[in-house]
């Protein structure tokens, strides 16, 4: 697996699972990540006030603000930190919630369950894709 988008690249992980944190978070830092988590939208955008990151990998089903409004936070708030990338992982499948993901920036859509292994791979697939349109820029 190509690892060169951005050298230990710092995510943002929005999700309550305690569980499937704790597993992603071990495989992502074993990949090089720098993982941080937010449990809720709030606390999401508190983190990105103060910090910069490379991805958002966000669920749509999350406390205080949803992911959804997250998302159209990001654009309108100015003192938020824009990240490299957005991803949504949801066990929400439903066409509509996927295209107004879309709608609102984000660069991939994984719904619940998936392979970690494969998330991964989307994750430096959306690195490479930032990588990309900032060098085009």
């Amino acid at each position: 697996m190509d690892s060169t988008p951005v050298s230990n690249p710092k995510i943002l992980v929005v999700l309550e699972d305690d569980s499937l944190f704790g597993i992603l978070s071990y495989k992502l830092e074993r990949q090089g990540f720098r993982v941080s988590r937010a449990v809720d939208g709030i606390e999401a955008l508190d983190q990105m006030e103060r910090e910069t990151f490379d991805l958002l990998l966000i669920d749509i089903l999350i406390q205080k603000l949803d992911g959804f409004q997250v998302m159209r936070e990001i654009q309108q708030r100015e003192k938020v930190n824009e990240p490299g990338a957005m991803i949504v992982i949801s066990a929400r499948e439903d066409e509509d919630d996927i295209l107004n993901a879309f709608r609102l920036g984000c660069v991939d859509y994984v719904t619940i369950p998936f392979s970690i292994n494969v998330l991964i791979a989307r994750l430096y697939n959306a690195l490479k894709h930032v990588r990309g349109t900032a060098q085009a820029g």
